[in-house]
């Protein structure tokens, strides 16, 4: 697969058809769920990508992701990157998805709607086994989605889902302390630490913009900076855990099914994504690029082997795209499908 820079693409402003999220919500009960194609309304998924340096972190072959059946429930899930064997860790018939590992990997946080109304999420946190379950918000009037925890353990951002718009969020890391930190937006999500926990990175549609761009919080001055800004939507951003490539997914020639990952310079200044490098390069949906804790390999979803399919917008849609887990290395080499579910989608892995 040869790498391209983004000047060998033809990408062009989609205006109000913004693709926000090829792959993950509906951004209201109707609207925000799993996966990616999100709004009818307006937004419509893309999502992340990789490449980079090298980290002295430990092997972890355990990837835990969500699930969504024909039934349309999304359950929680981990595969063992090595054996390809699965575990499934919730049981609902509702939303358990938005998964994400602590930093010693005792403890999932997740958000779901089990103990209200549906597409009213809040955030909950398990053991690596699915036992345990904790809930960490109560927030009847808004929903909480996409939580990541800091690299310390202490913090935990995500994204509330509220009346008047879609706030950046930081509580503790036992629920106490919460504060919207940035917005409102007319659309956010997967926010996303970076290594030494000082910024976060996040995906947001402003009221002044019709399409996503990626952003980073500034903890300490609360200063909100634009990182990518495409033609396209750009979204799911993940940092590499040696703090040098931002990985973040766009779509490709003004083609909303056709998502692809980059790989982005963090020190570079540049905010167009001229220079950022193409990992993936097939038809259809490449989305989701999550790194390795030691930074070799790329987890992300795609549906290349069904590319002509479209995603359901709405949460209980009978059809459902058939998106997999795969992994390449870091450059973007020897990509490989790492899960086979024809009947399911899975999305949002994290390693």
């Amino acid at each position: 697969m040869r790498l391209m820079k983004r000047t060998d693409l033809k990408v062009r402003p989609y205006g109000l058809r913004l693709r926000l999220r090829l792959l993950y919500v509906n951004p209201s009960p109707s609207v925000l769920r799993t996966g990616v194609l999100g709004t009818a309304a307006a937004l419509i998924a893309v999502a992340a990508a990789a490449c980079g340096g090298g980290s002295s972190a430990p092997k972890q072959p355990l990837i835990v992701y969500e699930s969504r059946d024909a039934r349309a429930f999304t359950n929680v899930w981990t595969v063992n990157a090595d054996t390809r064997g699965t575990k499934q860790l919730t049981f609902g018939t509702r939303f358990d998805g938005n998964p994400g590992w602590s930093p010693d990997h005792q403890r999932i946080i997740f958000s779901s709607d089990r103990d209200g109304e549906p597409g009213k999420n809040d955030l909950y946190t398990m053991s690596a086994s699915g036992a345990d379950v904790r809930r960490l918000t109560n927030t009847p009037d808004v929903s909480e989605w996409s939580a990541k925890f800091s690299p310390d353990g202490n913090r935990v951002a995500y994204v509330v889902n509220a009346a008047d718009g879609w706030y950046l969020s930081l509580m503790s890391a036992d629920g106490s302390d919460q504060q919207r930190v940035a917005g409102p937006y007319k659309f956010a999500e997967f926010p996303s630490w970076g290594r030494d926990g000082r910024e976060v990175y996040f995906s947001a549609i402003t009221q002044d913009r019709d399409d996503a761009d990626i952003y980073s919080y500034d903890v300490q001055t609360r200063a909100v900076r634009t990182r990518i800004s495409t033609p396209a939507a750009d979204v799911c951003p993940h940092l590499t855990h040696d703090g040098r490539t931002l990985l973040y997914a766009t779509s490709v020639g003004g083609d909303a099914t056709n998502i692809d990952l980059f790989a982005h310079d963090l020190s570079s200044d540049d905010t167009t994504g001229a220079h950022d490098v193409r990992l993936t390069d097939t038809p259809g949906v490449n989305d989701y690029g999550n790194p390795s804790p030691d930074d070799k390999t790329i987890v992300f979803i795609s549906n290349r082997e069904s590319p002509g399919e479209s995603y359901s917008s709405g949460p209980n849609a009978a059809s459902v795209a058939n998106t997999d887990i795969y992994l390449m290395d870091r450059d973007g080499k020897n990509q490989r499908r790492l899960t086979d579910t024809p009947g399911s989608r899975e999305n949002v892995p994290d390693w």
